[in-house]
């Protein structure tokens, strides 16, 4: 069944709307996925505020072209696309945790600074912990040196005594 022309040029103007304030743009290949993964998926990407979208391979490629995107390989099979607007890492994350319970979806890459990155970056970007566990590791990094020399004074004191 094709798509009318206006039908298309409504696709593309959806797909530039969720495109263009994206921090990151995770492609994934979900050919094969069963429904009820799907919409485990696609709750659980709303629940994170990233907005996943499925579209033509064609009409994609024209809504990041017209935003400036350049670079994006020609891809196979059923392709969608999530964009994360908060933390870089969130969209990648989840579906790498999707990715890695059903062999079906695949991540094909993505963008990241307005760059391609090819699945091997985007896996990295998963593997990032979130800003709230890296603020806390800082924090328990900063606080140990002044810890250890509370320690050191406490045993030092029971010495004297």
């Amino acid at each position: 069944m094709s798509i009318t022309k206006q039908k298309k040029e409504a696709i593309i103007e959806d797909l530039k709307k969720i495109i263009e304030k994206a921090s990151v743009l995770v492609f994934v290949n979900f050919h094969g996925l069963s429904v009820a993964k799907t919409r485990k998926m696609r709750a659980e990407l709303r629940k994170a505020g990233v907005a996943y979208k499925v579209a033509k391979k064609t009409l994609l490629r024209r809504a990041m072209e017209a935003l400036g995107f350049q670079g994006a390989p020609k891809w196979e099979g059923e392709i969608g696309v999530a964009a994360g607007y908060g933390e870089v890492t969130e969209a990648p994350r989840i579906l790498a945790k999707f990715a890695k319970e059903s062999e079906e979806l695949k991540i094909a890459g993505g963008f990241y600074e307005h760059a391609f990155q090819d699945a091997s970056v985007m896996k990295r970007l998963a593997s990032i912990p979130s800003r709230e566990t890296l603020l806390s590791q800082l924090a328990f990094v900063l606080t140990q040196p002044m810890a250890g020399v509370a320690r050191a004074l406490h045993e030092a004191s029971k010495k004297q005594n």
